[in-house]
């Protein structure tokens, strides 16, 4: 080929491209200037609703991600390259990825579900299926708990999420409560009268509120009934623990006896 047909050869690719090119190059220089301004406008904002510290980063970066693909493909847009193939293939990529993966993904949805509207927190004590344990840490995957025994229970975001789950809140006032089967002929008056003598020996419960007795069924030989005595739900596991010690002594005092049938059952 002539040296000017290969002259004018380049000067029509120029006339023709380098507008075209001129424009992304500017679009691409102040596109990534305006993605650094959202991101951070974004961050601000997540901050500003006081999003979890542990998710603010991750929804910062994904922004800041989504901002630069949606400029990179505008930007070869307008420098003529055809678009469709790449969006198709990164589609693909990315369907394939979520089928592999769709285990996690569920795990890490159900994190960042747990982590924006807060079910629980820190110091909870959490009651999964058959596990409970205190919160000592919210992962984007899992949650880990410790028992009062001192174990480790690892449990995915995603078995919190697809079922129903008990709450006991840090600093909550609620109710420890047990039940008792006693002798049908213990008379009420003295049954009160040993669950009173039992509050001031219970260290973790509220002495401000009443401990509450219910009688909820009788028969023959039993009679069914739960006490309950006001405690922090953080305190709840041990407030138990002595109520269950403070009754054994307060009904041993007054001679107040477990239906025989179900003394086994309850010791």
């Amino acid at each position: 080929m002539e040296p000017n047909k290969i002259l004018d050869k380049v000067t029509d690719l120029i006339f023709l491209y380098g507008p075209k090119i001129l424009i992304a190059a500017i679009l691409l220089v102040g596109g990534f200037w305006l993605v650094r301004k959202l991101s951070r406008a974004f961050d601000h904002f997540l901050k500003a609703r006081r999003v979890d510290e542990s998710l603010r980063p991750f929804f910062t970066s994904l922004a800041d991600m989504i901002f630069k693909i949606t400029l990179i493909l505008m930007v070869a847009s307008t420098a003529g390259i055809e678009t469709t193939s790449f969006i198709a293939i990164f589609s693909a990529i990315a369907f394939s990825i979520g089928l592999a993966l769709q285990g996690s993904l569920g795990n890490f949805a159900s994190g960042v579900l747990i982590l924006l509207f807060r079910p629980f927190k820190v110091g909870d004590w959490l009651t999964v299926g058959e596990y409970m344990g205190k919160v000592v840490e919210i992962q984007i995957f899992s949650t880990l708990l410790i028992t009062d025994t001192g174990k480790k229970i690892i449990i995915p975001n995603g078995k919190i999420t697809e079922g129903p789950i008990q709450n006991i809140a840090e600093g909550v006032p609620l109710q420890a409560e047990i039940t008792l089967l006693l002798n049908a002929k213990t008379p009420l008056d003295l049954l009160h009268e040993a669950v009173l003598a039992a509050l001031p020996r219970i260290p973790m419960a509220l002495q401000d509120r009443e401990i509450e007795v219910k009688v909820r069924g009788i028969s023959r030989d039993d009679m069914k009934t739960d006490i309950s005595v006001w405690t922090l739900g953080e305190h709840h596991e041990e407030t138990l623990n002595a109520l269950y010690e403070a009754l054994r002594d307060t009904l041993a005092e007054r001679d107040i006896e477990l239906a025989k049938e179900r003394r086994r059952d309850l010791v």
